[in-house]
């Protein structure tokens, strides 16, 4: 009996047929040679990444064939993903986080967690957004603070009962990848988009974006409403009652080998947080962790562990999608989305908020083609050309991107989610349930909130 054909089913065949009309699509004219190519490579992954019907890694993989076989960019474009710092970071996390299981450390960790939130449902998933809010002070990378924290919030969520695919345990992983991610987005050196806008508004326009300023602006709605909104909504979505922990999840006594990765733990985090003095990246540090857990006599995980454990699809996955940022940049169809969603969007001088809307807009749906790591400097370009539109000040448009990046809707478009949809093994079903809510929710609330706050600061008229 043939197999009934499911939604993702019927979305991804909507998307091949799509993808073969843009495809042989001319391109508009002035603009670059090959973009509509580029547009049918990019639509067709963008679904499958977004469906999660194929494995991550394959999605990437035909993603990376379909680039270099239709030449739609340079392989060193294509393959930029490996180059970034994103990816060797979410290597040495997924080491780390072996080290972590397999020592035991994360259960004696989770033990101290619970004694110091305490061990009720909503105090974990509370104590865990807040916790995570307040990691973003000190760790610039939300992938690093995710490397820091999953392992650990895994470990509680099996002490408390929660089996895989279960509720509390999603619950648990949301709080923690939701209270990284979406307050931090108003603390300047904590995400790579809020760097490359800084970068990109002082390289292209002379504005030099002050962490007073930006924090001002963004953190009262963004980090603290945000880390109200968010465990409300997590217990609301995501109900559960610990079940008690049997004789197998009791705390061993503390050996060397949980010793040594304490340690190696501790330094990584003391260099996350020091970066600005001593400038070596995360990502580094990261790997140098990675590598001293698997280092015979240093370390605690044995050669034949980390070969025959790790799951390498996650760097696959995470490669491809940092690839798509880049071949939209490259091959100039960000700059055509954005022209053309600049074309179709209401602005009108004079309606403030309709226009700040907007804009809020523009930036979300920039970011399901560009990714967020990508969405920033495109967006920035477009930033005179928006004020113009808009008749609102540079700044403004420019700081305008940063709600759009808290509205994400799926796992791929930002590192952070994708390398925790990645280590934990949670699904997709988790992240839809959670963050389509909170979209609208944004938009019904956040948006007014902000509107309101950012008048009263004198950003809007």
């Amino acid at each position: 009996m043939p197999r009934k054909l499911s939604a993702t089913d019927l979305i991804l065949a909507l998307a091949a047929i799509a993808g073969i009309v843009v495809f042989l699509t001319p391109d508009p004219e002035g603009a670059p040679a090959g973009v509509m190519h580029a547009g049918a490579v990019v639509l067709v992954t963008i679904a499958i990444l977004a469906t999660a019907r194929l494995p991550e890694f394959l999605g990437a993989l035909i993603f990376f064939l379909g680039c270099v076989a239709l030449a739609i960019a340079p392989p060193e474009v294509v393959f930029s993903g490996f180059l970034s710092k994103a990816t060797w970071m979410l290597f040495g996390g997924l080491v780390i986080g072996l080290a972590v299981e397999e020592t035991g450390l994360g259960k004696r960790l989770a033990a101290r967690l619970m004694r110091g939130i305490g061990g009720g449902y909503p105090q974990v998933i509370f104590g865990t957004v807040w916790l995570a809010v307040g990691l973003s002070f000190l760790v610039p990378a939300a992938v690093g603070r995710i490397v820091i924290l999953l392992p650990i919030l895994m470990a509680l969520a099996k002490r408390m009962g929660f089996a895989e695919g279960s509720r509390g345990r999603a619950g648990i992983v949301m709080a923690m990848v939701a209270g990284t991610t979406i307050p931090s987005f108003g603390v300047l050196p904590s995400n790579v988009p809020n760097m490359v806008m800084s970068g990109a508004a002082e390289t292209l326009y002379g504005i030099q974006i002050l962490y007073g300023e930006y924090f001002l602006l963004h953190f009262p709605v963004l980090g603290v409403a945000a880390a109200l909104a968010i465990p409300t909504l997590i217990l609301v979505l995501f109900r559960a009652e610990p079940v008690a922990a049997g004789e197998a999840d009791a705390i061993p006594d503390p050996d060397p080998r949980q010793r040594r990765l304490a340690a190696i733990m501790i330094c990584a985090l003391a260099l996350w947080v020091t970066d600005t003095l001593h400038g070596i990246s995360p990502a580094w540090v990261s790997l140098g962790a990675a590598i001293l857990c698997a280092l015979p006599g240093v370390g605690v995980l044995e050669s034949r562990t980390v070969m025959n454990r790790l799951n390498l699809g996650p760097m696959l996955f995470l490669a491809g999608v940092i690839g798509i940022g880049a071949v939209v940049t490259q091959t100039g169809l960000g700059r055509e989305i954005g022209e053309a969603l600049i074309a179709a969007l209401p602005f009108r001088e004079g309606e403030t908020f309709q226009n700040f809307a907007s804009l809020i807009g523009l930036s979300v749906v920039m970011g399901w083609f560009t990714t967020l790591p990508g969405q920033p400097a495109i967006m920035s370009a477009l930033a005179e050309t928006l004020s113009q539109a808009t008749g609102l000040p540079l700044l403004t448009v420019l700081m305008a991107q940063v709600p759009g990046w808290a509205m994400t809707l799926f796992p791929y478009q930002a590192p952070p989610l994708l390398v925790t949809f990645a280590m934990s093994g949670i699904g997709l079903r988790p992240f839809l349930r959670l963050l389509l809510p909170l979209f609208v929710l944004q938009w019904i609330v956040m948006v007014p909130l902000q509107f309101f706050w950012w008048q009263l600061l004198g950003y809007l008229p």
